[in-house]
């Protein structure tokens, strides 16, 4: 070796803290997409995943804190069930957050956050047509938090990022057996970015709140035993 190359120091914290991060985000998404009622060992998951056995249990940890997981000693590792009241809650603190947001962005908007916006909804549209529920939701918690970022309070965007898992689930249960109404909340989130861009706070406010109420009422009743008039009410947000 030359005198002038300097080996590289192993630096086991860091790849402790890599590989932790590593099958954090890698079991996130394998349970996000699995069935909410399914089941899962530490070990399958390890071997599914490609992953030791050592960050498994680390990101699982992290997992449970953060209440994404429950664990149970006989019956293993699954998603928690989200309850009514739990829905009612987190729609609640959605509509004092985002109507807020829409409404003080509008007018505010910069040419390049509107064509990240634009960016968003074009792909949006083409996978609410193709049926891609997965990367649809995706593109959906991604509207709703560039929108929270590019308001800048940082406290609000944190608040938003905090409840993705459970928007991206809620998203998979309203969403999952009726995926055409992706096209009709993809029609939704291109109203209230045309109230934003035109910098109409009034109506930027009330179509992001029909657009909640519409998903808190199909989240409810995903199958419309309480019957469609009152779900017709979240269309006048396209």
């Amino acid at each position: 070796m030359s005198a002038d190359v300097v080996p590289l120091k192993r630096q086991p914290g860091r790849t402790r803290l890599f590989l932790k991060d590593e099958a954090t985000s890698k079991i996130r998404a394998h349970l996000l997409q699995s069935d909410s009622h399914q089941t899962h060992s530490e070990r399958a998951l390890a071997a599914s995943l490609d992953l030791g056995l050592g960050p498994v249990r680390s990101a699982l940890e992290r997992l449970r804190a953060e209440g994404l997981i429950v664990v149970a000693a006989n019956s293993g590792i699954r998603l928690p069930e989200i309850t009514s009241r739990e829905i009612l809650d987190f729609y609640e603190l959605r509509m004092v957050i985002e109507c807020h947001v829409v409404a003080a962005l509008a007018g505010c908007l910069t040419s390049e956050q509107g064509r990240t916006i634009e960016s968003i909804l074009a792909e949006q549209q083409a996978t609410a047509a193709s049926g891609d529920t997965i990367r649809y939701h995706q593109l959906d918690l991604d509207f709703h938090t560039v929108l929270a970022e590019f308001h800048g309070n940082v406290e609000m965007e944190h608040a938003l990022r905090r409840l993705r898992d459970k928007m991206f689930r809620l998203a998979r249960r309203m969403h999952g057996a009726h995926p055409e109404r992706l096209a009709v909340n993809a029609a939704q989130h291109r109203s209230i970015f045309e109230a934003v861009r035109a910098g109409d706070a009034e109506k930027a406010n009330s179509s992001m709140k029909t657009h909640l109420d519409w998903g808190r009422r199909f989240t409810l009743d995903p199958d419309r035993r309480l019957g469609t008039d009152w779900q017709h009410a979240g269309q006048d947000g396209q």
